[in-house]
């Protein structure tokens, strides 16, 4: 009888723990909002300006801000894995022939044609030592640093060789199959069992008049509608595009502010913690405590750095 008595009070102790972590707008274990912040990544590695896109030298400049990163996984023409947002080298690469700038990347260029290449001048020449990372050289460089995730958009890599790769790297538990597809995940699952996954939301709204409003926050709804027809299967967070104007007399946020809430309340009742992106207004930090008023549990951006003290100030229980 003790023992049953024992069994029951531990049962209730998890349920009061998962009710209180609902009244808490689902953040964290025992009420601790920050404890999902370690979640926020950087689009791209670098965001817009402050550091080359999808570089090892970047990524680890995330991870020591107490940061993640979103990544691009595509292969070369041989078949190696590599961190690269566009399929040609014309907007990152420096110190080559224009010819090569043009190419396909995984149809005409091998790894050893690229692999020497400067990817970081373009930005400035502080970073001019700025080269292509392997995906082995990537995973590599989290495994034995548990806070160090990585959030991968999959440009034809392929999921099976993604999942591959963090296996042998011993850091499946540290990336997230990342894009805008639910069907994508399912299949992240069925070749990676439990593995995780963070699907984005985005309407993409063309300005801010009422007809854009409205069509964005229909797309959300039907969005929503069928990912509930689906449960909500496999997915570990979400990423909602959000912009955000405070001038705007209306609602500062697209979506709307009242869709927002629901949103989240509604993943978060799933368990399922929930970024965002701003896409409008991320070069402010008032954006980002807006978004975490809200409910919001961690951030993704295009400006690192703004976004990185957020992260510090949230976590030091200030804001000034």
């Amino acid at each position: 009888m003790k023992k049953v008595m024992v069994m029951l009070a531990v049962m209730l102790a998890g349920v009061a723990a998962q009710a209180e972590q609902c009244l808490n707008g689902g953040r964290g274990s025992g009420g601790n909002k920050t404890d999902l912040l370690h979640l926020s990544h950087v689009h791209r590695g670098g965001g817009k300006l402050e550091s080359p896109d999808n570089t090892l030298e970047t990524f680890k400049w995330c991870w020591e801000n107490g940061s993640a990163l979103e990544c691009d996984c595509r292969k070369t023409k041989d078949g190696v894995g590599i961190m690269l947002h566009d399929n040609t080298l014309a907007r990152t690469a420096r110190g080559i022939p224009e010819e090569l700038k043009k190419k396909s990347v995984s149809k005409e260029l091998t790894w050893d044609e690229i692999k020497d290449v400067d990817v970081g001048s373009y930005l400035s020449p502080k970073f001019a030592h700025h080269r292509i990372p392997t995906i082995d050289a990537t995973f590599a460089a989290m495994k034995g640093n548990s806070t160090y995730l990585c959030f991968v958009d999959e440009k034809g890599a392929g999921p099976e060789y993604i999942a591959k790769k963090a296996q042998e790297a011993g850091v499946q538990d540290q990336v997230y199959y990342t894009g805008p597809s639910h069907a994508k995940i399912f299949e992240w699952n069925k070749i990676l069992p439990g593995g995780k996954s963070l699907l984005w939301l985005g309407a993409w709204p063309k300005g801010r008049s009422a007809a854009e409003r409205t069509r964005a926050d229909t797309w959300f709804r039907d969005a929503m509608a069928k990912l509930r027809a689906k449960e909500f299967k496999y997915i570990s967070a979400i990423s909602i595009h959000t912009y955000y104007d405070p001038k705007d007399p209306v609602d500062p946020f697209i979506p709307s502010t009242p869709l927002l809430k629901e949103m989240v309340n509604e993943f978060h009742s799933h368990g399922i913690p929930v970024a965002s992106i701003p896409f409008a207004g991320g070069e402010t930090e008032e954006v980002y405590f807006k978004l975490y008023d809200l409910g919001f549990d961690a951030f993704s951006t295009d400006y690192p750095s703004v976004m990185f003290s957020v992260i510090r100030k949230l976590k030091a229980g200030k804001r000034e």
